[in-house]
């Protein structure tokens, strides 16, 4: 496990020397505990930690769902695998885009936009919500003004619940 990777802690309560609870962050996994290891975590040890809560897995697979059924259906994403076809719509729309613009003489500005990453690591999961609430927003707008955004995310839990029959 990488440095960059995060470490997965789990609340544990705990009983001390005397008998008294105390709550403790355990390794949430053996992954986990060998990377502590790794790192040379010791017990005692002090450390700085950015706790996040990790986003709720099924909502992450509801996005690349919601990948995989543009790329199926929608001519601009044909071809695209489940993660490319989600990146290249939130290019496309905007949407949790890093804007940039450069003033270049005599020409004008250049606006640029770069994708932010959709990792566990890097989005909460309230940001992560509203990024897919979006994302299927847009898609009912642009490209199927027929359906509604609920619709768009019925089809992709659909996808979903046929991949795991």
């Amino acid at each position: 496990m990488s440095k960059e990777q995060p470490i997965h802690l789990r609340l544990e309560i705990l009983r001390d020397d005397n008998g008294n609870q105390r709550a403790a962050w355990v390794a949430a996994s053996a992954t986990d505990a060998t990377a502590m290891r790794e790192r040379g975590y010791k017990p005692g040890a002090v450390t700085r930690a950015d706790m996040k809560q990790p986003r709720n897995i099924g909502f992450h697979r509801l996005a690349h769902a919601i990948g995989g059924l543009i790329a199926e259906h929608i001519d601009d994403f044909n071809g695209m695998g489940q993660h490319e076809a989600i990146k290249e719509l939130q290019f496309k729309s905007g949407i949790e885009c890093e804007v940039t613009r450069t003033e270049i003489p005599g020409i004008g500005i250049l606006e640029s936009k770069q994708p932010r990453s959709l990792a566990f690591s890097a989005m909460e999961q309230e940001r992560f919500y509203k990024f897919v609430a979006s994302v299927c927003e847009y898609i009912a707008q642009g490209y199927w003004p027929q359906c509604t955004p609920e619709q768009i995310e019925d089809m992709a839990s659909a996808m979903i619940s046929r991949e795991e029959a």
